[in-house]
Parts: structure tokens; sequence; C-alpha cells
């Protein structure tokens, strides 16, 4: 690996997936205070869509950034905007997560705040290496040209006019 092709929002985004492995395997993301006691949920997977998915966009962003060091995917493939995606997916999914709460009667557990924090730093890493790389998200308004980013045709790309 050459981590010297690395750039901060790729270590931002490597960060955040890091970050989201361990707040997603190691924290608990809710507690129930009960009159015997305090039962846990532990992790990402006890809610599916908003935790589990959101929890393995994060870190397969982290995991594909570095995997682009060894040139081991596609370079042809549009990875800033499909990283943005992903991680803007993660954070919606996260921020419904938090603002549903557990389920009935449970706290948010640090293990959920912190994810959420941690899936809203990759995200903005994720982009920081969009615009670094060229990308307008209001680039992402017109349907012609987010047809030719994602076909890696740069040369159908309409020119933008001018403002």
């Amino acid at each position: 690996m050459d981590f010297s092709k690395l750039e901060t929002p790729d270590w931002i985004m490597v960060g955040g997936g890091a970050a989201m492995l361990v707040f997603g395997l190691v924290l608990d993301w809710t507690s129930v205070d009960t009159s015997r006691g305090t039962v846990t949920l532990d992790g990402p997977f006890d809610y599916l869509l908003t935790g589990g998915v959101a929890w393995l966009l994060v870190v397969a962003v982290g995991v594909l950034t570095l995997a682009l060091t060894t040139d081991s995917l596609p370079p042809a493939r549009p990875w800033p905007l499909i990283f943005l995606g992903a991680t803007g997916v993660a954070v919606i999914l996260m921020l419904v997560q938090l603002l549903l709460g557990g389920r009935e009667s449970t706290d948010r557990g640090s293990g959920m705040i912190g994810a959420f924090v941690w899936a809203a730093i990759a995200c903005a890493g994720a982009y920081l290496n969009f615009t670094s790389k060229g990308g307008d998200l209001k680039d992402l308004t017109d349907l012609d040209k987010l047809k030719a980013m994602l076909s890696g045709d740069d040369d159908e790309i309409p020119p933008t006019p001018p403002t």
C-alpha cells in the first residue's frame, strides 16, 4: 500500500470508516432502564436499515478508499461521487435513527451518537474529496452531467454555462 497517495480527505474517510467500525462493534447503541437494571442493545444490526446499512456504507467507504491506494479498484469509476453518495445516505439514515431513538423506552447510547458523528465526518471527507477532484454539487442536479459522471465519459459532460 502506498499511503503517500492518500490526501487529507482520504484520511478523513478512512478515519470515519475505522471509527464507525469501533462505534458499531464495541459501544452500546441504546440502553433501556428497567426496574431490574439496564438492558442494552449492542449495535447497528439491532436496527438493520438505519443502523446496519449506515454502518456498512461508512466502513465500506473507508475500506475502498484504502483499496484505491493499491490500484486494485478500476480507476475509471467515479469514486469521489460514489463515496459522497454512500456517506450522504449513511448520514441521513443515522440522523433518522437518532431522531427515532431506539425501541420503546430506550435511550440513545454513546455508540449511536458517536456513529452519527463519525458518519458525518466521513461525509465531510467525501465532500472534500469530491470537490478536490473537480466535482461541484450543482452538477448533481443536472441529469445529463450526472449520467456522464456515472458513465465515466468525461468527453460527454456538457460545458457549464458561465454565470
